[in-house]
């Protein structure tokens, strides 16, 4: 739904040309120009304006049949009967709220000097951290192994290993090579510790490891951070910043975002709900199934 009014918003209906709009088909006694029917396909989205165009008498004729039952259905006053009333009347409101909300953000214009002002203000939740890692792993509740397989470590032993290895660090041995003799981590290992840039907002870290990663100054070795499996060390190599143009666009969208919550959450303070049968709305109940459709 949201993509289909994007992409309504983003198409606009070419100008028509008098004289060049002939009726192209008639549908159910209705006449329908090519205007008309380019506009409703368009505002459909891109998938559905695809296959009219692939094809247009199959779209036509597929449309045409639509047409015909809804006649029918209509006539035989389905549109007012249980359960068919209601989907109706839940498809155009959800249809309508989404058109609506979709809308606000074409309301608030963001200007180059609103970008720039939050630039410089946000500039912190752009900048990436460069790190180096270690993992080493431990396994506490091991299934049995094959016959002389080396025997996991338990969380005692790699938090011993993790404190000797950030001892070192701290003492100015190479983090690199460290990372090469001592890591578990494959990936970052192999690459003598390094891990992908880190920002503050990146979500996919655990906030203990975000916490730690962000209190280090550049060339500082952080505690052991310990995680299901294993515990990591992290050392800072150096804070970058992203010139603004490099970021402009994701600052946009940043906020028309901001912006967009701001209204919502108003719109959520003034909606009004009175609810009147507290036994009722507390009342735990089962599944509901729906109708049968006939």
């Amino acid at each position: 739904m949201t993509a289909a009014a994007a992409f309504a918003q983003g198409q606009p209906a070419p100008p028509v040309v008098a004289g060049d709009d002939p009726v192209a088909a008639v549908i159910e006694g209705k006449e329908w120009r090519k205007s008309e029917l380019e506009a409703m396909v368009r505002s459909m989205g891109p998938n559905i304006s695809s296959n009219y165009l692939a094809d247009k008498r199959a779209f036509l004729q597929t449309f045409a049949l639509m047409t015909k039952l809804v006649k029918m259905a209509e006539a035989e006053g389905m549109d007012k009967m249980d359960p068919h009333s209601w989907r109706l009347y839940y498809n155009r409101l959800v249809y309508l709220a989404q058109a609506r909300a979709d809308g606000q953000i074409t309301r608030q214009p963001v200007m180059p000097d609103d970008q720039k002002k939050y630039y410089e203000a946000n500039k912190a939740n752009y900048s990436s951290a460069k790190v180096k890692v270690i993992f080493i792993n431990f396994n506490d509740n091991p299934m049995g192994g094959a016959a002389g397989a080396t025997k996991p470590r338990t969380s005692a032993e790699a938090g011993t290993l993790a404190a000797q290895v950030v001892a070192q660090a701290r003492a100015g041995k190479d983090f690199g090579a460290l990372a090469q003799q001592y890591s578990d981590d494959s990936e970052s290992k192999a690459k003598g510790g390094d891990f992908p840039p880190i920002k503050p907002t990146d979500t996919a870290l655990p906030p203990e490891m975000k916490t730690a990663i962000f209190a280090l100054k550049a060339g500082q070795v952080s505690d052991p951070v310990r995680q299901a499996g294993g515990f990591w060390i992290f050392r800072m190599g150096e804070f970058v910043t992203p010139a603004y143009d490099e970021v402009k666009d994701e600052i946009y969208k940043g906020i028309q975002e901001s912006r967009f919550r701001e209204w919502m959450d108003d719109i959520r303070k003034n909606v009004k709900v009175e609810f009147k049968d507290q036994k009722y709305l507390d009342e735990k109940m089962p599944a509901m199934q729906p109708p049968g459709l006939k």
